[in-house]
């Protein structure tokens, strides 16, 4: 978790001090749905998961143009249980975006990083892997709202739907 704290740190340092217009930085939060259906084998044993839990997300960024920007955020995909597996999983996200502005609505596409931790019944796994993930933000003034879908690629492959909302700074 150490690890986790340190790569959180580097990206607020990074989003604080971007040399962008104030009105491009942005911060804010979702909440959503978490979905498993994956298997993968674990010290030999099979292990499988078809479950959803409540997820939720915080998470800040810079849009360098109006069309390339960064995020970085921190993810907790839930708690699941199926079939007798116990799952816990949570994750920081680093990702680029590429958006296209239409008016005050924007459609973007990301690709980043995610550091995870994905603790499976008794046994804790950590690693780093593919994110990528769609979406749209509305934007009214200094506020907005965005609705988006994202996969994470830990030990057992995670997707997430989520709506949030933040403010420009």
């Amino acid at each position: 978790m150490m690890k986790n704290s340190t790569w959180a740190g580097l990206a607020a340092a990074l989003i604080l001090s971007t040399g962008v217009q104030a009105q491009d930085r942005f911060i804010g939060m979702g909440l959503g749905q978490v979905m498993i259906d994956d298997s993968t084998r674990i010290g030999g044993t099979s292990v499988a998961m078809d479950d959803d839990a409540m997820g939720w997300k915080l998470y800040g960024g810079a849009m360098i143009t109006d069309n390339f920007g960064f995020e970085a955020g921190w993810t907790d995909l839930g708690d699941m249980n199926s079939g007798g597996v116990d799952i816990e999983t949570e994750g920081l996200v680093m990702a680029g975006l590429v958006g296209v502005p239409v008016g005050d609505v924007s459609l973007y596409g990301k690709l980043g990083i995610v550091f995870w931790d994905q603790d499976i019944n008794t046994v804790n796994y950590d690693g780093e892997d593919l994110m990528y993930g769609i979406g749209a933000r509305y934007r009214m003034g200094q506020f907005h709202v965005r609705l988006e879908w994202e996969r994470f690629d830990a030990k057992l492959e995670t997707d997430m739907i989520t709506i949030g909302g933040g403010i420009q700074f």
